[in-house]
């Protein structure tokens, strides 16, 4: 059953977020490194608004899908993964929020 991990940065006052260099350059370290552990997709969306109207609570929010919960918990113990997060200071200035668990369909 695939797995899905998201990671989303808090969109506020002080965020400086580079998105060039997220999707030219941290996105394709993502999959080079995940890829071999399961990593079978990832999708990146940019949120300008909640449905009201008002300010997002988060500004980008990527949604990694592995093909299970084993396949994430390899990828997080491969060792080039310390680079992924090493990497995140070259395009944020702030930590992302994560959260992991099972895809429901409707």
């Amino acid at each position: 059953m695939p797995y899905h991990a998201a990671v989303m940065y808090p969109n506020d006052a002080e965020i400086q977020f580079n998105r060039d260099y997220y999707m030219k350059v941290h996105m394709p370290l993502v999959e080079s490194i995940w890829k071999k552990h399961g990593l079978i997709s990832c999708h990146v969306v940019e949120y300008t608004k909640s449905l009201d109207g008002s300010p997002s609570m988060y500004l980008i929010a990527t949604t990694l899908v592995f093909e299970s919960e084993e396949s994430l918990q390899n990828a997080q113990r491969d060792p080039d993964t310390d680079k992924l997060f090493a990497d995140i200071p070259n395009f944020t200035n702030k930590h992302p929020i994560t959260l992991a668990g099972v895809g429901l369909s409707a």
